[in-house]
């Protein structure tokens, strides 16, 4: 069983693109979808968030992190 998080585009036909990685081999397969609406116009550029995430993984393999209790401390939040 092979779990695959990809995005995919829909047209205007309904026809579903999805691009799979190549190492799953050619055959049938039974196929769940799940779909989760993603904003068209996100204004972030992909360097950027990709530069976020590596960030969050170095501080967390490197033990800078603080406990969940702690993260919203001194925040308002109505």
């Amino acid at each position: 069983m092979h779990t695959i998080h990809t995005q995919v585009k829909i047209n205007r036909d309904h026809i579903l693109n999805v691009n799979l990685p190549n190492d799953i081999a050619e055959g049938t397969y039974q196929v769940v979808i799940v779909m989760n609406p993603q904003p068209e116009d996100d204004d972030t550029p992909d360097e950027v968030a990709i530069e976020g995430i590596k960030e969050g993984l170095r501080q967390a393999f490197t033990n800078q992190t603080i406990p969940i209790s702690q993260m919203w401390e001194g925040i308002d939040v109505e």
